[in-house]
Order: C-alpha cells, then structure tokens, then sequence
C-alpha cells in the first residue's frame, strides 16, 4: 500500500497491546480504557491464550502516519 500523504511504500503490521485498544474521544487521565462509558473496543484476537489484542495496519516511516481497519 502506498500513503496517501506522500506516496511512499508503507509497511504492514499490527498496533498492539495487552489490554486491547479503544476509541476514546479524549484520553483517559487514569484506569483502563474499558471503563470508560465512551470507549469503543477496536482490536482482535484470534488466540486469547496465544496473541494479545491486535488491529491490522500500515505505517508510512517517511510523514511518520498509520493507516488501519477494525
């Protein structure tokens, strides 16, 4: 996949983490993520004892953006 900001190549991989990864429509100051009311869960798992949560992505290391699907 190209970026659409500079055209460059980007690289596949995956924006990762323990305890999955939320939308938020402004950052919590403390706790988890998943108690918030306004936190909308994004990532996968395929394994839960295997692979920790995960969402597909693109970087582009030139303009330093990500592109993803969930």
């Amino acid at each position: 996949m190209n970026c659409p900001f500079c055209g460059a190549e980007m690289e596949s991989g995956a924006l990762q983490s323990n305890y999955g990864i939320y939308w938020l429509p402004k950052p919590r100051k403390a706790g988890p993520p998943d108690l918030s009311r306004d936190a909308e869960h994004l990532s996968k798992q395929d394994s839960p004892l295997i692979t920790p949560p995960y969402i597909p992505a693109f970087r582009c290391t030139k303009c330093r953006k990500i592109i993803l699907d969930y």
